[in-house]
């Protein structure tokens, strides 16, 4: 599995999905959202990201190729 950092996401045409892996709640989180700009090369987990329900840093996260692909994301849960 490939780390994504907050320089991925920056330089991403679409937003990610995470999900916690404690309460399993989901959702799709933009750049700007996580205040990620191109060459800053560390980490969710390192940038202190954690799950807004329960405050776990245990989460997974899907990088998403297509619009649909966050539209499935979304609707699957």
């Amino acid at each position: 599995m490939t780390v994504l950092t907050l320089h991925d996401v920056a330089t991403g045409t679409h937003p990610i999905g995470i999900e916690c892996d404690h309460c399993v709640r989901r959702v799709v989180v933009t750049a700007a959202a996580l205040k990620a700009v191109a060459g800053d090369r560390r980490t969710l987990e390192q940038a202190g990201v954690v799950c807004g329900k329960c405050g776990s840093r245990a989460f997974s996260v899907t990088r998403f190729l297509s619009a649909a692909s966050v539209r499935s994301f979304v609707r699957n849960h």
